[in-house]
């Protein structure tokens, strides 16, 4: 016999009890890593990278390190954890960072952040470079892009590239948190 949880409406089919979720496919994940790697040509100093691209859940679809970055694993680590700390916190890391640090000197809000971070067990950044992906359809989380090996503005700039590119440019499919990036370090014409 099945028992009703909560009243007699709750199996009816207006039931707000079930929730399914978008996320990007591997296909799109591995368009996004191939096109923010690519990108890494349009700094002024080019940098060998570590793209890290996770599904809404905050499992990772795709990690990719170019030839010439470090093989210790620190920047594949990083942009992990770029990436995670945008599904953790629903925002992209740099507003992590500048919630906490810019425009204070408030020792009360460093300290907050380092908890945050301990707690979190090294799962959170205040780092520029991770961004967070929604559907344009919905605006749901449908995941994070996490890069690292270049300067902060630089790897953000290259996970908003890798999105845009992906989508070729359709900003009807998915939309990057942030939208725009403060890179300063790019060749003219990009």
């Amino acid at each position: 016999r099945q028992t009703k949880v909560g009243g007699p409406n709750n199996f009816n089919k207006n039931n707000k009890m079930i929730r399914s979720t978008s996320s990007l496919t591997l296909s799109a994940a591995d368009g996004i890593a191939n096109a923010a790697i690519a990108a890494s040509r349009n700094l002024k100093k080019p940098a060998s990278i570590a793209v890290t691209v996770l599904d809404a859940s905050g499992s990772i679809l795709v990690q990719k390190r170019m030839d010439d970055c470090s093989s210790s694993g620190a920047y594949t680590s990083f942009s992990h954890i770029k990436a995670k700390t945008c599904i953790h916190l629903g925002y992209c890391s740099r507003a992590f960072r500048e919630k906490y640090t810019e425009g204070t000197t408030d020792p009360s809000k460093y300290t907050q952040a380092a908890s945050m971070v301990s707690v979190m067990h090294g799962e959170l950044i205040p780092v520029a470079g991770g961004i967070l992906v929604r559907s344009a359809v919905d605006g749901a989380v449908v995941g994070a892009v996490g890069v690292s090996g270049a300067a902060a503005d630089e790897d953000e700039y290259l996970a908003i590239e890798g999105v845009r590119v992906a989508c070729n440019g359709d900003s009807s499919l998915l939309i990057t948190e942030p939208s725009k990036h403060r890179c300063t370090t790019l060749l003219e014409g990009n």
